[in-house]
This record gives structure tokens, sequence and C-alpha cells, in this order.
């Protein structure tokens, strides 16, 4: 099992680099808990709930440790289960690029480099969803991979432009312990409903 924990981290990590140039974005995600058995993450402009058990990693992109230009933070679970919930993001002028299309080409860099990854034998896609994150264009898409080994993660990869911070944010889940679309979007939405950019 360690070695499917291994794989699935490796594939948040990618995910973090194909961002930064630019190629993914992606999302976290809170399992529902009730409110006693959760922390709040705050710092670079942003902040969202996640379950205590959790350990949180902060990690550079543009530069050596995260900043409020840009930075990944990964919440995770330390034993056997597989449970990430991943934030990055990356400080862009609007008017350097075309939100819509931008939004696009960046969550399907993010499987790109989903499927580029070493240990992972497949990804399946689902259909592109457009919606808003506190009136900001929004896009997701739910997905689930398979190891070599032959180990399935759940998920749901989504980019959104928040203009006021002027961040491209990209939040990605990968769980183990579930596998309805459901019960994967609901996983997602709690994590979507805490998150604030400021």
């Amino acid at each position: 099992m360690k070695t499917k924990k291994i794989i699935f981290l490796g594939v948040a990590i990618v995910l973090m680099f194909s961002f930064i140039f630019p190629v993914g974005c992606a999302e976290e995600a809170v399992t529902p808990t009730t409110p006693t058995e959760l922390k709040t993450y705050s710092k670079y402009g942003l902040s969202f709930e996640y379950p205590k058990r959790f350990t949180v990693t902060e990690m550079g992109m543009l530069e050596n440790e995260a900043t409020d230009a840009s930075g990944l933070v990964q919440v995770g679970v330390e034993n056997d289960e597989v449970q990430i919930f991943q934030t990055a993001w990356v400080k862009m002028i609007q008017s350097t690029w075309e939100i819509s299309g931008d939004l696009q080409g960046v969550l399907k860099d993010s499987f790109a480099g989903m499927e580029g990854t070493e240990g992972i034998a497949s990804v399946n896609r689902g259909e592109l969803i457009e919606s808003t994150k506190a009136g900001h264009q929004m896009l997701y898409q739910y997905y689930n991979m398979t190891s070599t080994e032959g180990d399935t993660a759940y998920g749901i990869a989504s980019v959104f432009y928040c203009d006021k911070s002027q961040k491209v944010f990209q939040l990605l889940t990968i769980n183990d312990t579930i596998s309805a679309e459901q019960e994967v979007l609901e996983d997602f939405q709690n994590y979507l409903d805490s998150f604030v950019c400021h």
C-alpha cells in the first residue's frame, strides 16, 4: 500500500509542475465531517477547511518556497488510505490571457500531466463542467486513475481565476476510499464551499 500512496502523491506533484508551465489545475476536498473535526488553513491569500487528522505540506512552485505569488498546499492522510486535497496557485494579470480558453487549456494540460506520470496506467475523465466559485468562472472534471499495480483513486480536478487576488487556482482531490461519482462530488464540494481567495 505504501507504493500506491507514493504513486498518487507523485501525481499531485506532477500536476503542480504542469500548472507552472502552465499545465495543470486542480482541487482539494474535505471528507464530510463534523465541525469539531476540522481545522482551517489560512495563508498566502487563501483559506480552506480540512480534517484535523490530515497533514499539511507547503511547497514552492516558481520559488523554492510557497509565497503569495505562487505555491502549493497539500493536505492528506498519513496511512494506507489515499486522501489528498491540493491547492496550487500562480499570480497572473488577467489582461495577459483570455480567461475561458486558458482555463480549459490548464485543465486539459493537468490531465496530460497525470496521464504521463510513471506508475499510472490509465486516467478516465468525465464530462467537462462549467460552474462558478464566488462569482468566478470555474471548470472542473471528475476523473478516476488506475496505477500500474491495479489500484484506483477517484477525484475532481478544477481551475478558476480569482480577479480580486489575480491568481489562477488549481484545486484537486485524490481519494481511494470512495468511488461513487456523487460521493466524490460531495467530497469536492465540501472543500470548495470552505475555500476562500482573499
